[in-house]
């Protein structure tokens, strides 16, 4: 590479710090782009014109970096950019999408990094501004960074997260995008659609199940507590009779993909006798997680993976009782319909499909 490409990050939470600083921090000019409703988020940033970083990196540096660009102005925001990080919850993809996809140009690429479905949910609103042929479309199944943003202005990473699935969507279209990905992030390993990106093992593996045995007690009793530190073995035995309906949609589906608990070892090198073990003795223990944020995982976790999941299930046959119990039970528990939140198959792209037309169309993009 002769020359250092510009990434636009969009986001204003601690994903987007972590990303923004050390992109910066590799050499990047990086421009930080948050919607204009959410400017208080980045409002200190804006007046230091930068972020201070900590903790482990991709670029093995620490410390304040000045970024490119801070602004609420999208179309300032992707201007000359060639590679668009969204790094926000999948609540955030299309507001996102609605505020940058007037100013999209010829070449573009899009890489939501928290995945649930991205690419084909976003699909319609790219072919509506009439870009979706002109750019590429990429998820990838999970950030690159445990982090937390600390104050106003700073960020600290606890890990760098490792085998991350990188798919398009056409699949197709993948190359373009993995060639830029690769130089700052090779840990992105392409998969052969986005059915492998949304099956593969992650964060709707763990938190819905960890949760229901210590609801009450987290919910009711404490503002914030250590989440990942206090996993019990119920959890993780429920976490993986879950993995196992997730697998068998997976498989009927040609994806090949791995437990959770095997997903965390090569993930982030955790160890430990079992899931919640493991996660008792990781760095993810060490988080402070505040009660609204873990219900908003949940919820996320839920409506964008869990939801679809059972539909995708009962399309094309294949049972899932303890995904749709756990749908019910936090639903209940919370007091909220998860079923009338979640993605559609429509959404998606899906209905009235049969498993091998749901693969041909992730593949070529046509039904």
């Amino acid at each position: 590479m002769t020359e250092l490409m510009n990434v636009a990050v969009c986001g204003g939470g601690r994903a987007a710090l972590a990303m923004a600083a050390d992109l910066a921090l590799m050499g990047y000019k990086v421009n930080l782009f948050e919607l204009d409703k959410f400017k208080e988020n980045i409002k200190t940033i804006i007046k230091r014109r930068g972020i201070t970083l900590t903790g482990k990196t991709q670029s093995g540096k620490t410390g304040f970096v000045k970024l490119h660009k801070i602004t609420t102005d999208p179309e300032e925001a992707i201007e000359n950019v060639q590679l668009i990080m969204v790094a926000v919850p999948p609540t955030g993809h299309v507001p996102f999408v609605n505020a940058f996809s007037p100013y999209l140009v010829e070449g573009q690429c899009i890489l939501v990094n928290t995945g649930y479905w991205a690419s084909l949910r976003l699909t319609n609103i790219l072919k509506e501004k009439n870009v979706f042929q002109k750019i590429t479309v990429a998820e990838a199944n999970i950030m690159p960074y445990l982090a937390d943003k600390i104050g106003l202005a700073q960020s600290h990473i606890y890990a760098i997260k490792q085998d991350i699935k990188l798919a398009t969507f056409p699949a197709n279209k993948i190359n373009q995008v993995f060639d830029l990905i690769k130089l700052i992030y090779p840990q992105h390993k392409k998969v052969p659609n986005v059915l492998w990106t949304n099956f593969a093992a992650g964060n709707p593996s763990i938190h819905a199940p960890l949760t229901i045995p210590m609801v009450g007690i987290l919910f009711d009793r404490y503002k914030k507590y250590r989440f990942y530190a206090e996993a019990t073995t119920p959890g993780a035995k429920l976490a993986e009779a879950f993995d196992v309906e997730r697998l068998k949609i997976a498989k009927k589906l040609s994806c090949d993909v791995e437990m959770v608990f095997d997903w965390i070892q090569k993930t982030y090198h955790y160890s430990g006798n079992d899931l919640s073990d493991a996660l008792r003795r990781s760095a993810h223990a060490e988080r402070w997680v505040p009660r609204e944020r873990l219900k908003a995982m949940i919820e996320e976790d839920i409506s964008y993976f869990y939801v679809p999941m059972v539909r995708i299930g009962d399309l094309i046959g294949v049972p899932t009782p303890i995904t749709q119990g756990i749908v019910e039970t936090l639903g209940a528990m919370l007091d909220t319909n998860y079923w009338k939140k979640g993605i559609t198959l429509k959404d998606l792209g899906f209905d009235g499909l049969s498993s091998n037309q749901i693969v041909k169309y992730v593949q070529t993009g046509r039904r």
